[in-house]
């Protein structure tokens, strides 16, 4: 069966047009029973886009109406709700968020009893019962449970995460106007670190807009303005996370792979000496893992493909460069308040694995996603045989120093060409000889 609400990351779309509150009322109700009937205990959140309440009455009136018992975090991260479900024994958790998309868009996004994301049989079912025209569930009475203090105990795991000697780091953190902006400013209050705030005054319709991890102009900006040693940057549910070095270098997701990669390993920490990255993942650091002698494990994009490479080979760490990073030991998913104590922790207890930062050279990057006319016409066309002989042959022209990736975008009539090369006149002319060529329709 073809999925046609979900996603790789839960339901997404404008709110209120493609997700409504009809939708996320099933939702709430298959949820809320699933399976067999059993009224549920289920954790909620949300991030702090203005239709984020809507949809989270719509979900608990529809848990609620099946039985369950329903607690409401507050606005929070998304990672919280992964850690809260399995640490309290909830059955499921909910988090309302598009993650970093515009305020317009929202999502729901579902966590099973150990905190993963929902697994593809479930998601199944609610689809086939939200189509469905009669709604033919018993109605039973649940309660929805309001309970500030499973953040607080969220807050508290954080900070039994991070060493005493990161106090006096002075840092300035870019909340996104989105869920760190309810959580980063206490917690590092409770780490002893300064903290310049900028971007954590959510109107609703605020949240990613020219901020956060995706828009690092406003962070640059103020960083370069202070003497900082590092600023960071979260997306607007906080399970991305971006941080700018003491020299103004940015560090993404593969940079934070590599360096807690290094200093795991050196502990004897790095399960397999092996990490497990993305197709997207820059070239540079395979190469800077090579040297480094550790392995790598490449699974497509999406943090929940990271995931369970992770789980399946019992490997430690992994994530993709846009900043989903997953600590396995410590949590299911990306969680971007972790990934920025781990930074922390790594520059205060290991130096020398910081030092390193170096030898990871970031090869340049061009990206081209190429329209075409119809997912037939994608098809057939990352079929051709022509095709794979050009990419073939363009590859042997980037010889050991860069790569090329094309690939269908999983959600429209795209075709995205990326290539990575050391010479970035080459690059360009690789990604035009493969645009061209898809453009011709051939």
């Amino acid at each position: 069966m073809t999925l046609h609400y979900f996603g790789t990351d839960g339901v997404r779309g404008k709110a209120g047009a493609v997700l409504t509150a009809q939708m996320a009322y099933r939702i709430g109700r298959y949820i809320g029973q699933y399976p067999d009937g059993k009224p549920n205990r289920i954790l909620i959140s949300r991030d702090t886009r203005e239709s984020g309440s809507m949809l989270l009455e719509a979900l608990a009136k529809g848990m609620v109406a099946s039985g369950a018992n329903v607690y409401d975090e507050g606005v929070s991260t998304t990672p919280s709700i992964s850690y809260l479900v399995e640490k309290d024994g909830f059955d499921y958790g909910v988090m309302i968020s598009a993650s970093h998309n515009p305020y317009s868009d929202n999502g729901i996004k579902i966590f099973n009893s150990l905190g993963e994301k929902l697994q593809d049989e479930i998601e199944e079912k609610i689809e086939a019962y939200m189509d469905r025209p009669e709604d033919d569930l018993p109605i039973l009475k649940g309660q929805f449970i309001t309970d500030p203090s499973l953040k607080e105990a969220y807050i508290s795991w954080l900070v039994s995460k991070a060493s005493p000697k990161m106090r006096g780091l002075k840092v300035i953190v870019d909340c996104a106007n989105g869920s760190a902006s309810a959580l980063a400013p206490e917690l590092l209050k409770r780490l002893g670190v300064e903290a310049t705030v900028i971007n954590a005054a959510p109107n609703g319709a605020n949240i990613n807009a020219g901020c956060g991890s995706t828009h690092l102009q406003s962070l640059t900006d103020a960083f370069h303005n202070g003497k900082y040693q590092f600023g960071f940057a979260f997306d607007g549910d906080a399970d991305r996370f971006v941080a700018l070095g003491s020299d103004g270098r940015l560090l993404d997701g593969d940079a934070l792979i590599f360096l807690n990669a290094l200093s795991l390993d050196s502990q004897g920490l790095l399960h397999d000496h092996k990490v497990v990255i993305t197709v997207m993942s820059n070239f540079g650091l395979r190469k800077a893992l090579d040297e480094a002698k550790i392995d790598y494990e490449i699974v497509s994009v999406g943090d929940k493909y990271v995931q369970a490479r992770l789980k399946e080979k019992d490997l430690s760490l992994g994530g993709e460069q846009s900043g989903h990073v997953i600590f396995l030991q410590d949590l299911n998913t990306g969680d971007g308040l972790l990934s920025c104590i781990k930074l922390m922790n790594l520059y205060v207890l290991d130096r020398p694995a910081y030092a390193r930062l170096s030898s990871l050279k970031v090869y340049p990057q061009l990206l081209k996603n190429v329209p075409v006319p119809s997912q037939d016409a994608v098809d057939r066309i990352m079929r051709s045989e022509k095709l794979a002989h050009l990419q073939e042959a363009e590859a042997k022209r980037l010889g050991d120093f860069g790569r090329i990736l094309v690939r269908p975008s999983g959600t429209e009539p795209v075709i995205r060409v990326m290539v990575e090369a050391l010479d970035p006149v080459l690059c360009q002319q690789v990604v035009d000889d493969l645009v061209n060529f898809i453009q011709g329709g051939r």
